[in-house]
């Protein structure tokens, strides 16, 4: 009986879900951001859920940015030999 009193107020297992991305990125407001904190407040699994995610998304931020991974020295050089091979006057024999 207490659930029933209680619902309108707290998220269910499938809203938290449904929610769950943009709870993680505080695009939740007013009663919808009650509704699922309440809901986490109250359940392991989708507590469990969002621990998860949280520590994915935190993975992957720390792998930074594509513009902050340099390729490596030897490709530098052999893409700009190849460069240099290919834009270099050609000599014909003969």
């Amino acid at each position: 009986m207490l659930n029933l009193l209680l619902k309108p107020w707290i998220a269910s297992c499938q809203e938290t879900g449904n929610r769950i991305s943009d709870y993680l990125d505080g695009e939740l407001q007013g009663r919808s951001l009650t509704r699922v904190r309440r809901h986490l407040a109250r359940c392991d699994r989708c507590r469990a859920m969002l621990d998860s995610l949280h520590r994915t998304l935190e993975q992957l931020r720390s792998l930074g940015s594509p513009e902050q991974v340099a390729p490596e020295p030897a490709t530098v050089s052999a893409v700009l030999s190849q460069i240099q091979h290919e834009s270099s006057p050609r000599t014909r024999g003969g």
